[in-house]
């Protein structure tokens, strides 16, 4: 039931990805998505310049929490709760699923190997 955060940089743009923890991401996928030429993982000094956070300690939450697009895999749609880091490396949150839902804007695809 975990949820991971994984900012990327797709071409110029940074965006926030959401999948199950249990997975991996498939970048040929993101990158036939959006058409992008390249695509790369958010450097840790990036990170921390666009979100105010460390790596693994990123929740699954776009705008108007943090300032980025959010996409989110159909994984995430297969359990009933999420389980996601809270901007802590230490502080977890469980939520419904379709609690989660409610309350994010997200694009929603697969772009998980499976």
């Amino acid at each position: 039931m975990g949820g991971k955060a994984i900012v990327m940089k797709v071409d110029s743009d940074f965006k926030l990805f959401v999948l199950s923890a249990a997975l991996k991401v498939d970048s040929k996928k993101i990158k036939k998505h959006f058409n992008a030429k390249s695509i790369r993982f958010a450097s840790a000094e990036e990170l921390m310049e666009l979100t105010g956070l460390v790596p693994g300690s990123v929740p699954p939450f776009g705008r108007p929490i943090l300032n980025l697009d959010l996409f989110l895999d159909l994984s995430i749609l297969e359990n009933e709760k999420i389980a996601f880091n809270a901007g802590s490396l230490t502080d977890s949150v469980i939520l419904k699923t379709s609690d989660y839902l409610s309350v994010i804007n997200a694009e929603q695809f697969n772009f998980s190997l499976q």
